[in-house]
């Protein structure tokens, strides 16, 4: 057995450490329900007709809007013939509403993500929940999922929220799995589901505008008696006092991992049950289910906190004042005509990190930031007519409001919503179908995201697709890693990115993901069976999305190329951005790390209607080389798109450049440094700016000519080659300097033969740069030493910079180099140093490139490619033609 170099084989364990991680990860994240066979026989199984499961926040309790549909529903003889299965967590297994039901012979109760939990969820009818089901639930087509979520959002919620792609994973796949998604509101259907969920164009489904059924137990003669009944059974009396509801929301990170601010919260309550004028009236808290935990268990809440298995809207009901800050519960108790009052100490930091749909000033009632100021309010809006008078627009924003946002919550939500359902008399009741706004709908998987030359082609086209003309998907494996992060961040707001969760799909016919992602189409399932598991995997992502195109934009990955080949799309195109049969070859010290994985790839391509190499060059190169694979007709190409903006003003795309580069309240270092510092730790920030002040001496010295170039330290691109021909320059021009740009395997022995050759201090080695422009710019030649490329996205970025070239000849080099005035040598240490001293006696001189024209024409390309038309037949103007700008 060979021995690898050390920097190869240090590179090679860390590989391995960081995969063993990631499968450790993988299992950890999954149920052993999910991994056994009792899952997939489950899948495979006929659907239980007329069987129900209810789930509210995850088990959290029976709450909300399920468990108003629920009662009604039990209580209704006409739903007799059904049998409901409640989920419930640990912590709500023996709440009261468990101890009701316990002998119901139509009820039972499974643990959330336990076993029976799975098996219930894939097997029965119907499915309700007012929040999400988990990452590794599938919706099948027999089955009827309703989604009853949890509020009208006053919140941003979703892609409104900066970055929020992320959080919003799971609930869009939700969404999109859904049959019916319940809205309480015009308002809500808009701003939350089309809009912050971005679900116009890809929901299949109806949603219906017909109230909250939750909203109905505030209507009635014993509208509030269950709540009553429960605090009186807790020794809290209310019966014949006023009741003062206060009803915030949580704070904190996320709902994953929210805040109490216990101290706060009994402040304020401490503040109002103190105030003479409030004496006769009984003050309660009611917190939000999320925080309940951190509350209950501190005695001075006894004798104020609700239960939280006492419905909210049971609590509103017997309430004759709603206290709350940026709850969507105001939205329900507007139904009731009754007053509410706003306390937002926090407003100004809440509405800059979260952001609202309504500004404090249009909430229907007063607001207060301190506790002073809450309570003198609160006494004013004790007398009715004094409230009137006393706040006399706040009453006007409340009419306006209620008939806006509640004109269904009348007591009869939850019977409309059950006759559209069971009765099937969607016509009688308003019920909305049908999302398309006429644009043609994309989905495109990204690859792995991390910093190469596919990752920032991706982007680069993302940036270029005109969203007027196009609805596009981009779809990506989720990842903590900050290169994987930093790079999703810089997709473009318009685009809608369903995100794979680590909670994969994992079955005992497929294995784990890494065993799959790195398997030969042979070693991946062929049956009936297994062609199914990829549909369902398909369709655990999308739900029932549906797509005019799906794209495998890598094409490296025969795990995720499958994936793709399911898509619900009538056109599939992969692109080969490669001479792949030369890198499926292609060894690094008697190691071939992509043949099983690309020669998979390859015998998928029968189930592609087009195989698009990124240049004509390439096109010709792996037509021959992969033509044993599938028929020549399917070959094409399509150049790749460059960020002109980008490229020009050097903001390299980097959150934190971004986010200095938006602020301009940024008038100082030290608010800069605080800026960049949301994004890295000091010591990384100290780190950075040596290299980038040693990076600037080195560029900017008034010596001789400085050559760069951009790529990573791998064999293919033969850096060795370059640092070779510059020592013979470095020979003769003692002041000459080479800029390395990137990073990879090969840094550690690449810097040794710098030293070796005794050039070390004209080299400089600069990593990877997230704004590689600023730095090429303040070169003089650009050069590239590689052996084979698709398409050298890079050399026409430094045509866009102006920069002279030399190359070394591949096999896609020419249509890159077209028009350029650069000069293309042969692949040999002596040829290129030939090269970079015919730059420096001035006989190589760059020739202005129009990098939008370039654009516009690529965009034609990629329109013919995917959607097997031309440009001219999709439409009398050009789709796509808009010069590309980055907005990262």
């Amino acid at each position: 057995m060979k021995t690898l170099p050390s920097a190869m084989s240090a590179y090679l364990r860390r590989e391995r450490v960081q995969w063993a991680k990631q499968l450790r990860q993988n299992r950890k994240s999954l149920s052993s329900a999910v991994k056994s066979r009792a899952f997939v026989k489950t899948l495979s199984a006929p659907v239980r007709k007329k069987t129900i499961v209810w789930e509210s926040f995850s088990g959290n309790g029976a709450l909300c809007n399920p468990e108003a549909l629920f009662r009604q529903m039990i209580e209704d003889p006409q739903y007799r013939q059904f049998r409901h299965t409640w989920v419930l967590s640990a912590k709500a297994w023996d709440s009261p509403f468990r101890a009701e039901f316990a002998d119901h012979p139509r009820v039972d109760f499974v643990k959330y993500r336990s076993t029976s939990y799975f098996e219930r969820l894939e097997s029965s009818q119907y499915l309700f929940n007012n929040a999400t089901f988990p990452a590794e639930f599938i919706k099948r087509p027999d089955q009827t999922y309703v989604n009853l979520w949890h509020g009208t959002p006053l919140k941003k919620m979703g892609y409104d929220i900066e970055n929020g792609a992320d959080g919003a994973r799971n609930v869009l796949r939700n969404f999109m799995s859904a049959d019916y998604l319940v809205s309480q509101n015009s308002f809500m259907t808009n701003e939350m589901y089309l809009g912050a969920y971005k679900l116009a164009n890809v929901y299949d489904g109806a949603i219906i505008e017909e109230g909250y059924p939750r909203t109905d137990s505030m209507f009635g003669s014993n509208a509030g008696s269950q709540a009553r009944k429960a605090l009186r059974g807790r020794g809290i009396e209310t019966d014949g006092k006023k009741v003062l509801l206060y009803a915030p929301t949580w704070r904190g990170e996320s709902f994953y991992k929210p805040n109490a601010d216990a101290n706060r919260l009994k402040a304020t309550v401490r503040a109002l049950r103190e105030r003479p004028e409030l004496q006769d009236w009984v003050v309660l808290l009611k917190a939000h289910q999320v925080i309940f935990d951190q509350l209950i268990d501190d005695p001075e809440f006894a004798e104020f906190l609700i239960p939280n298995d006492v419905p909210a809207n049971e609590a509103l009901a017997m309430s004759d004042m709603l206290l709350t800050d940026y709850s969507s519960i105001f939205i329900d108790y507007l139904a009731t005509g009754r007053p509410i009052a706003f306390h937002i100490p926090d407003s100004d930091s809440y509405a800059s990190d979260r952001g609202m749909y309504l500004d404090p000033s249009e909430l229907p009632g007063p607001t207060s930031r301190t506790d002073q100021q809450l309570v003198e309010n609160i006494v004013d809006m004790v007398d009715a007519e004094q409230f009137r008078s006393a706040f006399p627009r706040e009453n006007e924003r409340y009419s306006e409001l209620a008939s806006k946002l509640n004109a269904k919550d009348d007591g009869g939500a939850g019977s409309r919503i059950l006759d559209v359902i069971f009765g099937e008399n969607e016509a009688k009741y308003n019920v909305r179908r049908g999302f398309s706004d006429g644009r043609k709908k994309l989905v495109i998987y990204l690859g792995g995201m991390i910093t190469n030359g596919i990752t920032s082609s991706a982007l680069n086209l993302l940036h270029s697709i005109d969203s007027d003309q196009y609805d596009v998907t981009a779809f990506f494996y989720r990842s903590g890693q900050r290169d994987r992060k930093e790079n999703a961040a810089m997709i473009p707001g318009h685009v809608r990115q369903v995100i794979r969760d680590g909670s994969i799909l994992q079955l005992p016919l497929l294995g784990s993901m890494n065993d799959l992602e790195n398997a030969s189409v042979e070693e991946l399932p062929e049956s009936d069976s297994a062609e199914t598991i990829w549909d369902w995997e398909w369709r655990r992502i999308f739900g029932h999305a549906q797509f005019d195109a799906a794209v495998d934009f890598s094409g490296y990955s025969s795990y995720w190329t499958r994936i793709v080949a399911h898509a619900t799309a009538p056109r599939k195109v992969i692109w080969l951005h490669n001479d792949l049969v030369a890198d499926a070859e292609r060894e690094v010290n008697g190691v071939r790390p992509h043949f099983r994985n690309l020669t998979g790839v390859f015998k998928l391509y029968r189930d592609f209607d087009a195989l698009v190499s990124v240049s004509p060059d390439l096109d010709r190169i792996n037509q021959k080389s992969l033509g044993r694979y599938v028929r020549g007709q399917k070959f094409t190409s399509a150049r790749n798109t460059i960020n002109i903006e980008r490229i020009r003003s050097g903001t390299g795309g980097s959150m934190a450049s971004n986010c200095a580069a938006g602020d301009h309240s940024l008038q100082n270092l030290g608010d800069a440094v605080k800026a960049l510092g949301q994004f890295y730790s000091y010591d990384e920030i100290i780190t950075e700016a040596s290299r980038q002040r040693s990076l600037s001496s080195f560029v900017g010295d008034n010596g001789g000519a400085t050559f760069v170039t951009v790529g990573r330290l791998s064999p293919e691109k033969n850096h060795a080659r370059l640092i070779r021909a510059f020592a013979e320059i470095a020979a003769e021009k003692p002041d000459a300097k080479l800029v390395i740009i990137g990073e990879g395997p090969l840094e550690s022995e690449l810097k040794q033969l710098a030293v070796s050759l005794g050039i070390a201090g004209q080299v400089q080695f600069t990593g990877r740069l997230r704004n590689p422009y600023s730095v090429m710019s303040a070169c003089d030649c650009f050069v590239m030493s590689s052996d084979y490329e698709g398409q050298p996205i890079v050399i026409l970025e430094a045509r866009v910079l102006g920069l002279p070239i030399v190359t070394t000849r591949f096999g896609s080099v020419e249509s890159a180099m077209e028009g350029s005035g650069g000069l293309i040598v042969d692949t040999d240490e002596d040829a290129l140093a030939e090269g970079l001293r015919k730059f420096l006696d001035g006989q190589i001189r760059a020739r202005a490139f129009d990098g939008d024209d370039y654009n516009r024409a690529v965009m034609k390309e990629f329109v013919e490619v995917v959607f097997g038309t031309s440009e001219e037949t999709a439409g009398e103007e050009s789709p796509v033609t808009r010069p590309l700008t980055s907005t990262s």
